[in-house]
């Protein structure tokens, strides 16, 4: 019955929010002033303010890149790990997360390099525990089958999202989307996986770019800093279970994968 009243109380929470940011409030009404020019004002479902959410990385970290936020925000420089592992490490215990003020299973991306294929969403689905729950399991059972016909098996996929814990409400602002789709590009770039599909059109806009099309079937290829990754952008599981024209024009999109993943 708790679960029941949680998840009705999860579907509420987004609903209204949805209708706010419908209505063009992203942001808390406060009657303390904000440094408007210095830092964006934090989103109404975060806790923490722009200017706190975002914060150096400490300064015990191995030789890193630099996560650099949208251009449209004041630039704040955060240090990543330039190894796997480390990297991994700075995502379970690195405070100044976006993830770090949720509620929720921490579920981080696997310490695998070059996997055949990377399945990549925005979020976990709605109790979501660990990396095979990051898809609600009639949407996990459908992603396996149009893969199987590719070719590829379970074992040879891995399932991660941009953000390592669902947000409250389902939604992630901009900003923040910016961030974890950074921080997500340092991760493909570390693990080189062979190819990668991505699921839901915010989540392939974010990653892809201009190149990025609603309506494409294209195999598009992003500069991983000195490789190649090919990926095809797909709807989101729950329209391409839904819907039979989406479901067909994802398997063109597909089928320019199979050489690369079977290879």
């Amino acid at each position: 019955m708790g679960e029941q009243d949680l998840s009705a109380l999860d579907r509420a929470v987004q609903s209204y929010a949805h209708w706010w940011r419908e209505a063009g409030l992203h942001t808390a009404t406060d009657p303390v002033a904000h440094g408007w020019r210095q830092a964006p004002a934090a989103p109404f479902w975060q806790k923490q303010s722009g200017a706190e959410a975002v914060a150096t990385a400490p300064a015990s970290l191995p030789p890193a890149r630099l996560l650099e936020a949208p251009a449209a925000t004041p630039t704040v420089l955060v240090s990543m790990p330039e190894t796997l592992p480390a990297f991994l490490d700075w995502l379970a215990q690195d405070k100044n997360q976006p993830e770090a003020a949720w509620d929720g299973a921490l579920i981080l991306p696997p310490a695998l390099a070059q996997a055949r294929l990377m399945v990549i969403v925005e979020m976990p689905a709605m109790h979501a525990s660990d990396a095979e729950s990051l898809l609600a399991p009639d949407q996990r059972r459908f992603i396996d089958a149009m893969l199987a016909s590719l070719g590829v098996a379970p074992a040879d996929r891995a399932i991660v999202s941009l953000a390592a814990r669902r947000p409250p409400g389902g939604l992630l602002d901009e900003e923040t989307l910016g961030r974890l789709t950074t921080r997500m590009t340092h991760y493909l770039r570390l693990a080189r996986p062979r190819a990668a599909i991505i699921l839901g059109d915010r989540t392939s806009r974010a990653l892809i770019g201009a190149q990025w099309s609603p309506n494409g079937e294209r195999l598009h290829k992003i500069n991983q800093g000195g490789g190649i990754l090919h990926a095809v952008a797909l709807a989101g599981p729950e329209l391409l279970m839904s819907r039979p024209v989406a479901k067909a024009n994802s398997w063109q999109a597909l089928r320019r994968l199979h050489g690369i993943v079977t290879a």
